[in-house]
């Protein structure tokens, strides 16, 4: 009855605005309580004339427009509404909760974009949404949160991550659908040089992927999509302090106006680092970056955009240290896209241009800071890509690529002594085809044929099934992908420290994958529940192995000398209780060998799971979130074959700690009209574990705060 009279009261007031003032009104679908401050975006389907409006603290909004527009309606937690609008029309608007995150929109598995739950290629979303109530800070954090399996270490290169018994080799970074150039022959990338406050959200695919991206897209597929600016003028600073003097801010600032969109961000992070007793270790460090990402239409139907990039990364000795030299590392991107659609929208043809570079120094202490440029690291890519709807069943991308790719010593030694130039190139021919069989049931083909200079030619093909009967949902698909030989692979020549060298090997075959999965998807109201199964076979798998010389040298080479069997099952669970208590798991188990020794990969962990309990409560009629959150790992496997003092051959098998962390984060934001502050409060690794393997110095606490003006 109350919920009626609600109801009731706001068609009449809605009614009576056509009278004074054209009026929108934004209600909770179930409660029928207003909405406050949900943003609004008319664009006139004419002119392209843009206005912004943001609901009121009674769910109200006036409607602006001139011309028939598209009403753009989006509130954090809800379903987003896309409507036409009239000049002088008033509307009321139930806005549907989505807690469960099914109505993103998603890109990364087939290039094209596609609600969530209707995409053939299972995908794993996390949300700017989930990533703010998660506290994380940075973006390796944010993957670790809700991907069970992750795993990451230090070594020499830097910080290494893994999935699925893989390394960092063999899973392909993007940003916003670009290719991220590796910083060591591990493949490692830092994540950190990605402004986690500029994150919208995060797209994983835990499958095959060569058919659309090429090379390393054997294990998965990581997407980072960036935020674009939503309002006529929106502003934000962040600021967090956590121990060990770990301090992070940023600034940004956005526009989007009739035909230009610009989003700027800079942001500065530092720590002391840390050194624990039988525990980790982290170097102290310095980081600042800068990004920007600028569209403009030409017309309705052409819109160019331009985005560059900056990233600093200094890490320091520990105070007692003897070096009188540490290390520098500097990012560059540059890019730029053109979009062009048809009248009718069938036909869209997207041009676009990306280069990514890499700098390594020396800073030398005693010479004021003067910087040494060991080397340098590039990957530049240019591709046509057109996707082209015939009808409501059939959908065709099409597309052609090039990649250069190119690392350039100078005081750096791990080409051989002598400053040289490495460079490998590859051009590439792709299609895909998605075809509605019949109602629910739909079908994915897509290939792609590589010519690489040095390992000659790749083709990958990948078929893709979907089938939604009712609530269930099944998917299953098998495919190939490839992992071309990096160019360290192929000809380093390196003293490492005295201790041993290592050679490339020019004459390395490309890696190759077979993919096959299938999975069962439940989804009903409250509930979103996934099983899958998975096995992944990798030949001509690339090996480090050892040989002593007759000096007793140890000298290290690369070989095609192995093959691995990944296969598993993952598990995931999401369900909203009493509407505001969601809670999510996933559970996943892998078994990754390598099938010449029949050990485990390096570091592979078999069981792995996360889990967070979100309560998503009002104060004042702001929303905020208390979460508790969690993620278990079964001991990470270190097995290997040697030899005994007697020439035996033997087994040895260690293993690290099996580990619990565990999280609490309080999110409570402040919003007055135009004004929005955010308190974040975080206990991390609440029972301290601690593990040399482990990257965390046990027990943290963190305070966040952030500011927005839109």
């Amino acid at each position: 009855m109350k919920n009626s009279i609600i109801l009731f009261l706001s068609i009449f007031i809605c009614a009576k605005g056509y009278a004074d003032n054209a009026r929108i009104s934004v209600l909770d679908k179930d409660t029928k309580l207003p909405i406050l401050y949900a943003n609004l975006c008319f664009e006139g389907l004419y002119t392209s004339e843009k206005h912004y409006k943001t609901s009121s603290d009674k769910g109200f909004a006036d409607n602006p427009v001139r011309e028939k527009s598209l009403l753009t309606i989006s509130f954090m937690g809800y379903k987003t509404i896309t409507d036409s609008i009239n000049p002088g029309e008033s509307k009321i608007y139930l806005m549907e909760q989505d807690l469960l995150n099914l109505e993103q929109v998603v890109v990364t598995g087939t290039r094209t974009e596609k609600h969530l739950a209707n995409d053939p290629i299972q995908t794993i979303v996390i949300s700017k949404s989930e990533i703010k109530k998660s506290g994380a800070i940075s973006t390796m954090e944010a993957l670790q949160d809700y991907i069970p399996g992750i795993i990451t270490s230090q070594n020499g290169m830097g910080n290494n991550m893994k999935i699925r018994g893989l390394n960092s080799r063999y899973i392909l970074f993007l940003v916003n659908g670009e290719r991220m150039v590796s910083e060591g022959a591990g493949g490692n990338i830092n994540l950190n040089q990605i402004d986690f406050n500029n994150i919208e959200r995060i797209e994983i695919v835990n499958e095959a992927a060569s058919a659309m991206y090429g090379s390393n897209a054997v294990g998965g597929v990581i997407n980072i999509i960036t935020k674009n600016p939503i309002h006529k003028f929106e502003a934000g600073t962040n600021i967090s302090f956590q121990n060990y003097n770990t301090k992070k801010f940023q600034l940004n600032l956005g526009s989007n106006l009739k035909r230009l969109s610009l989003r700027t961000n800079i942001f500065r992070n530092s720590s002391d680092g840390f050194d624990i007793k039988n525990g980790a270790y982290t170097a102290p460090y310095l980081d600042y970056g800068t990004n920007l990402k600028l569209g403009y239409k030409l017309t309705n139907k052409i819109i160019v955009n331009i985005n560059g990039a900056f990233f600093q990364h200094e890490t320091f000795n520990p105070d007692n240290s003897m070096n009188v030299t540490h290390d520098m590392d500097r990012k560059l991107n540059l890019g730029m896209n053109i979009n062009i659609s048809s009248k009718d929208s069938s036909n869209n043809l997207k041009i676009s241009t990306n280069l990514d570079k890499y700098y390594t120094y020396e800073v030398l202490e005693k010479k004021n800071d003067e910087l040494e440029k060991d080397s340098d690291a590039s990957y530049f890519s240019s591709r046509i890509v057109d996707n082209y709807s015939f009808n409501e069943k059939w959908e065709i991308v099409t597309g052609i690529e090039y990649n250069h790719e190119q690392i350039t010593t100078i005081h750096s030694t791990v080409l051989g002594l002598d400053p040289t130039k490495k460079s490998i190139d590859d051009i590439n021919i792709f299609a895909q085809g998605q075809y509605t069989i019949f109602k629910g049931f739909d079908a994915i083909l897509g290939t792609r044929y590589t010519y690489n200079d040095q390992f000659k030619s790749a083709f990958t093909p990948k078929l893709s099934l979907m089938y939604k009967t009712g609530i269930f949902t099944f998917r299953s698909g098998v495919g190939t992908a490839f992992r071309a030989p990096s160019i360290k692979e192929l000809y380093y020549d390196f003293n490492h420290q005295g201790a041993f060298w290592i050679y490339g090997n020019s004459n390395l075959k490309a890696e190759k994958g077979l993919f096959s999965s299938f999975s069962t998807e439940l989804s009903i109201k409250n509930l979103n529940t996934s099983i899958s199964v998975y096995h992944n076979k990798i030949d001509n798998k690339i090996t480090q192995y050892i040989i002593i010389d007759s000096e007793g040298k140890e000298n290290r080479y690369y070989k095609n000398v192995s093959s691995a069997t990944l296969k598993g099952i993952d598990f995931n669970l999401s369900y909203l209780f009493f509407r505001v208590l969601v809670l999510k798991g996933s559970y996943s188990y892998c078994d990754a060998r390598d099938n010449l020794t029949g050990l485990q990969l390096e570091s592979n962990v078999l069981n792995s799971s996360t889990m967070s309990l979100t309560w998503n409560g009002k104060l004042f009629q702001n929303p905020f979130s208390v979460q508790l959150s969690g993620r278990m790992n079964s001991p990470k496997l270190y097995q290997s074959l040697t030899m005994d003092n007697e020439g035996n051959q033997i087994t040895i098998k260690e293993k690290s700690k099996t580990y619990n962390i565990w999280k609490a984060t309080l999110v409570v934001p402040i919003r007055v009209k135009q004004h929005l502050i955010e308190i974040t409060m975080k206990c991390d690794n609440i029972f301290s574990f601690k593990e040399e393997t482990f990257t965390n110095p046990g027990q943290q606490y963190l305070l966040g705060l952030s500011y927005k003006f839109k």
